[in-house]
């Protein structure tokens, strides 16, 4: 049986419209929900999340810092509802230490956005969406993205694209 695939591309997306995409999701994702942000280097991965963590905090009337968890790994952010869980697999390199950051563990009781989610091999969860950043050919600052919901039950946020 195949997944549920929906795909959506928007295209020459300013900083701007990155950061309202990021705060639109916010108030939509669910506990349990996964994403995948993917992309080179500076393309916006974290831009997006960071953005996407303080429009939550924010609209709780909550204030922290939202820094990059490329040394961390992990980020959880458990005094919100939904707790977030921020990971940046970037420095990740045996698939040993996959297991020992236990994701699977937190996938069911937050809203996990994950970077550079190919450090995951096999170990993808059935249900995620997925943001991919690549450069715009048309200006150095905006960014064309490609989304792309697997698994069933995203019917609540595939209608905002």
């Amino acid at each position: 049986m195949s997944k549920k695939r929906e795909t959506y591309f928007l295209e020459n997306q300013s900083p701007k419209n990155v950061f309202e995409l990021a705060c639109k999701l916010s108030g939509k994702l669910r506990k349990g929900d996964i994403v995948f942000l993917r992309g080179p280097v500076g393309s916006g991965k974290t831009y997006f999340a960071r953005n996407f963590i303080l429009e939550i905090l924010k609209s709780q009337n909550r204030c922290d810092e939202v820094p990059s968890p490329s040394f961390s790994l992990i980020q959880i952010y458990d005094t919100i509802v939904p707790p977030i869980c921020h990971v940046d697999l970037y420095r990740l390199s045996f698939s040993s230490e996959l297991e020992e950051l236990g994701l699977e563990n937190l996938y069911e009781s937050s809203v996990t956005l994950i970077e550079w989610p190919e450090r995951l091999a096999n170990r993808l969860p059935a249900r995620y969406f997925e943001i991919e950043f690549s450069f715009s050919n048309n200006k150095e600052n905006e960014r064309n993205l490609s989304i792309v919901f697997l698994g069933p039950n995203w019917e609540y946020l595939s209608e905002y694209f």
